[in-house]
């Protein structure tokens, strides 16, 4: 969901740009830039993967009334790249986007916080956890870490974006609980399909662009 700067109140313009200028400041300072420097093939994916989510992000599913629904790919990049790289690669991915959408430069910092920073730390957060208390293995991995943090991502990226719409007096909550709020529980399938099928054919056949999966660790168990 792409929200427009003209339907955005003050405090939500400053407080997504705030939260993504520290998120961006962060992720540029603490990414682990040994890994792509002089590496052009680590480079090449990182690019590719970024261009893969703005084609993703330009096609969406419009319910009428200026209400979209598109896949974010989120948990994918975090998965593949660690945190601070899938910002950084979502930042270039949302440029591009608001940029031939014509959204609006003032709703960047929200829909960056939206749709990538929170989506990002959900799967941080849940890579965290079952690596503390869960069995590492390959499924756990593949239905935990990809399709279980891609599903609960979209439905928490998708439920605030509905309530930041309601707060800012775009569209009622009638409007909302007809054509809006019933869908999100839908998205939540094929995002979490989309992530698991993509992150399991990777640890398949190029095991070596996930870097948050270490075989020696999970295909032991």
């Amino acid at each position: 969901m792409n929200l427009l700067a003209e339907n955005l109140t003050l405090p939500f313009i400053v407080g997504g740009w705030l939260a993504f200028i520290l998120s961006f400041i962060w992720a540029f300072k603490t990414a682990p830039w040994h890994k792509v420097n002089g590496d052009r093939g680590a480079q090449h994916v990182l690019l590719a993967a970024t261009v893969v989510v703005f084609l993703l992000w330009q096609l969406s599913a419009s319910l009428g009334g200026g209400l979209t629904f598109h896949f974010l790919m989120m948990t994918l990049l975090t998965l593949m790249f660690g945190g601070q790289f899938a910002l950084l690669a979502m930042s270039l991915a949302l440029l591009g986007v608001t940029f031939e959408s014509g959204l609006g430069w003032l709703s960047f910092g929200l829909n960056a916080l939206l749709m990538g920073l929170i989506p990002i730390g959900i799967t941080m957060a849940l890579l965290k956890f079952s690596k503390a208390y869960l069995e590492l293995n390959f499924f756990v991995y593949v239905f935990f870490n990809a399709f279980f943090a891609g599903a609960v991502g979209v439905v928490v990226s998708l439920g605030l974006g509905a309530w930041v719409l309601w707060v800012t007096e775009t569209y009622t909550l009638e409007v909302l609980k007809q054509s809006f709020i019933p869908f999100i529980p839908l998205m939540s399938t094929p995002e979490g399909f989309l992530n698991g099928f993509l992150i399991a054919g990777l640890l398949i056949f190029k095991p070596e662009w996930v870097s948050t999966f270490d075989g020696r660790v999970f295909v032991k168990k």
